[in-house]
């Protein structure tokens, strides 16, 4: 686990930092001046990152940069301030910042800037980790259409023409395109070592996502110390995922294009062209014929990674999948979280079998992941699981075609259950009155007795 010093006299903005980056897997401790971080580093040898204020009372940010270069510690630096000027930056990077921003900043970026660090000082080796990745995924369907799509991945594996993969978000395009590379990796001589190197392109702001995938060359910007081979080159003799494209900006698509026609690219700040041997797969949930028809999508790219379109089906289209997937998970779950093999009875199975899955096989997931957290026995109960789960057949019976009056009886319904049939509490939490609470009732035709016997629990 990588260790970061947060220091900042704003006691705040060192809970906030250290919120976001402990979410995100990191070791975080905090100083609130520059005189207690250079402590810190003093007593502390694990220290992998520093994220500093430039401008602190008695010992500052460049204070702190100094005391490093000074003891030759090699802790990349990030100075965040809110009073940036392009004369302070330039001599924070003289003096060996890793990155300079000023406040207010995006989390995202943050974020992104830190990977980014860690990523180029561990260059070399992460370049070797990713040539010996082994992935192992599997592939989870007993559906005749997730059948059919598994044997056009077979045929169309060996080609190393881009692939298009089109589906709903959570509907599992990134699992069809790990299945994709590794039955493409048995054609190859090293078999299935080569890399898988998956970008989310609306996760990367868009300042970054250029350097991202294409690289840079030390001193093209502020930050970069040293090189970066960049996402594209990193894939090469593998297989680069590009989740998202349609969130592609304008100005990054027409790179990308060229890239996919001559197979050349060429980093920021650098003036040498290097050939990329890669498999491009990307996988989209918008209609990019419409986005191009709109101009938000370049025609040309469009038509250029379209080669092979596989379109992936929501879950609610493939029922056969469902109890496969939730046994799977359940499996896994239980040995992730130390717990012993959860079962389904019969009534939560017939609800998921009739529930709608909008958010597809990641809300599967994540629902069986929270069952197995609640369950205090070997079987899910009906409490373990969400309540639209539960009263799905109650929100479907005698829905009405219109759509508004359809989403009100769901909402009715929900609140009613929630609060036990308590029509004064269930106005109160939908700003109604208690007379027009029972209207309501009356429209819909909600009762009690009547819903409950309905409900084959």
């Amino acid at each position: 686990m990588k260790k970061i010093l947060v220091a900042d006299d704003e006691i705040n903005m060192c809970r906030i930092l250290k919120i976001i980056l402990e979410k995100d897997g990191y070791s975080v401790i905090t100083a609130n001046s520059g005189k207690e971080a250079i402590h810190i580093l003093k007593t502390d040898s694990a220290v992998d990152l520093i994220i500093s204020d430039l401008r602190m009372p008695e010992v500052d940010g460049l204070a702190v940069l100094e005391f490093i270069k000074e003891t030759k510690k090699d802790i990349p630096i990030i100075l965040i301030t809110a009073y940036g000027s392009i004369e302070i930056a330039v001599e924070a990077m003289k003096k060996g910042a890793a990155d300079f921003i000023t406040k207010p900043f995006n989390k995202n970026v943050i974020r992104h800037i830190i990977r980014r660090v860690f990523h180029i000082s561990e260059l070399e080796e992460e370049n070797e980790q990713l040539r010996n990745i082994n992935i192992k995924h599997d592939f989870i369907y007993k559906s005749k259409v997730m059948t059919e799509t598994m044997a056009v991945i077979n045929k169309i594996a060996r080609v190393p023409r881009p692939i298009l993969i089109q589906g709903e978000s959570g509907s599992g395009k990134e699992v069809i395109a790990k299945q994709i590379h590794l039955a493409s990796s048995c054609f190859k001589d090293n078999n299935d070592t080569s890399p898988f190197i998956s970008i989310n392109c609306p996760a990367v702001p868009e300042s970054l996502l250029e350097s991202e995938l294409f690289g840079y060359q030390k001193g093209s910007f502020t930050g970069a110390a040293k090189d970066f081979k960049g996402k594209i080159r990193l894939s090469e003799g593998g297989t680069l995922f590009l989740d998202e494209i349609g969130e592609l900006s304008l100005n990054v698509q027409p790179k990308l294009l060229r890239f996919l026609e001559n197979k050349k690219i060429m980093p920021l700040g650098g003036n040498t062209e290097y050939s990329v041997n890669t498999r491009v797969i990307c996988a989209t949930n918008k209609n990019l014929k419409e986005m191009v028809d709109k101009g938000l999508f370049r025609e040309d790219l469009f038509y250029r990674i379209n080669t092979i379109i596989i379109e992936v089906p929501p879950l609610r289209e493939r029922k056969d999948d469902i109890l496969p997937l939730a046994d799977y998970f359940l499996n896994n779950l239980s040995k992730e979280l130390g717990e012993q093999k959860k079962h389904l009875p019969d009534s939560i199975i017939k609800s998921f079998l009739e529930y709608k899955w909008p958010g597809n096989v990641r809300e599967l997931r994540n629902i069986i992941e929270r069952a197995v957290l609640l369950s205090s026995s070997k079987n899910i109960s009906i409490d373990d699981i969400p309540v639209e789960l539960r009263y799905n057949n109650l929100f479907n019976e005698n829905s009405s075609n219109n759509q508004i009056e359809s989403s009100e009886r769901k909402m009715l319904l929900s609140t009613l259950i929630i609060t036990g049939w308590n029509i004064s509490s269930a106005a109160k939490m939908l700003g109604l009155s208690r007379s027009a609470m029972r209207y309501k009732i009356t429209k819909y035709k909600l009762d009690k007795n009547l819903n409950i016997k309905s409900v084959e629990y």
